[in-house]
């Protein structure tokens, strides 16, 4: 079995316009050893010891790598959030750690994403809170992390990940919204990005041409169930289909989240004839604490 993982995240320092006397970043690897005693920037100091919450269908899965109670891992630091001139907020991200200290992250192994609130006083930063992790998102323990702004007062974590099975590939993207310091646990959206099963059978990089670029020789067809040749065509759609997405500005509530879809889909019932392309645009709308749908459609497919 193939995966396309999204990057490793990258740690992110948010800039606001504070005081020049306060708009000096934080050390990350200060803010990190707070958050979790003993923390260095090693191998070895970056094994922890953190305590997981339960997460229905992670923590309760037997043999499952997240384990509800406390548990070593190897931590991180994400991104740093300021929510005002004098407090921000740590995020971290942890992977389930081996007896050996390296990562015991298999496919279906998502990362956990952790929360600390400092305030500043003193010349220096000093935890304040350990709200802890707040989220399980990913696949062989890495996602993709960075700040948005919602709007001019708010502000947001957007996660994306992504993986292959049998030539089935998608990415998703889970953003969550900060309320005050705290990383709330449940996120405003959670949707399908961009998904494709070029690599799932053999005849739908030929069905999808021209509008699709034919994929790598090492396409991972063996790993599919539909790359036997006499799999009759009309028996799956083909589709590629990639989005990109942005929150409009906005002053005070969350601005409007647009999503645009681009690529193409070749139907079972007309799989003779040119595959459709894809050009869509969705608006999403903050609405009592959520996104919700108010124009277009998401137009990936269900993996």
């Amino acid at each position: 079995m193939r995966a396309a993982i999204l990057p490793a995240a990258a740690v992110l320092a948010v800039t606001v316009c504070w005081p020049a006397a306060q708009a000096a970043e934080p050390d990350m690897g200060r803010l990190m050893a707070q958050a979790f005693p003993g923390w260095d920037d090693s191998a070895a100091g970056h094994v922890r010891t953190v305590t997981v919450p339960h997460f229905p269908g992670v923590t309760d899965v037997r043999g499952a790598s997240w384990e509800t109670g406390a548990q070593r891992v190897l931590a991180t630091p994400e991104l740093v959030l300021r929510t005002d001139a004098t407090h921000l907020t740590l995020v971290a991200g942890l992977v389930p750690a081996g007896a050996d200290g390296k990562p015991a992250a298999a496919h279906l192994v998502p990362r956990a994403l952790a929360a600390y609130q400092f305030a500043r006083g003193g010349g220096g930063w000093t935890l304040a809170a350990s709200q802890g992790i707040f989220a399980l998102r990913g696949f062989f323990g890495e996602a993709s992390l960075r700040r948005v702004a919602l709007s001019g007062q708010r502000q947001g974590v957007a996660v994306e990940y992504g993986s292959c099975w049998g030539g089935y590939c998608g990415t998703w993207l889970a953003l969550y919204e900060l309320q005050g310091p705290t990383v709330q646990g449940t996120p405003v959206v959670e949707m399908a990005l961009s998904g494709t099963n070029v690599n799932a059978a053999l005849d739908c990089a030929r069905r999808l041409q021209p509008l699709v670029k034919a994929p790598p020789q090492d396409s991972g067809l063996h790993d599919s169930e539909l790359h036997d040749s006499a799999t009759a065509p009309g028996n799956h759609d083909c589709y590629a289909i990639d989005g990109s997405w942005q929150v409009d500005p906005a002053r005070a509530q969350p601005g409007d989240l647009v999503v645009r879809y681009h690529g193409a889909i070749s139907r079972a019932e007309a799989h003779a004839a040119p595959p459709a392309a894809i050009d869509q645009r969705q608006v999403l709308r903050y609405q009592g604490g959520r996104y919700r749908a108010v124009a277009g459609f998401n137009p990936v497919p269900p993996i």
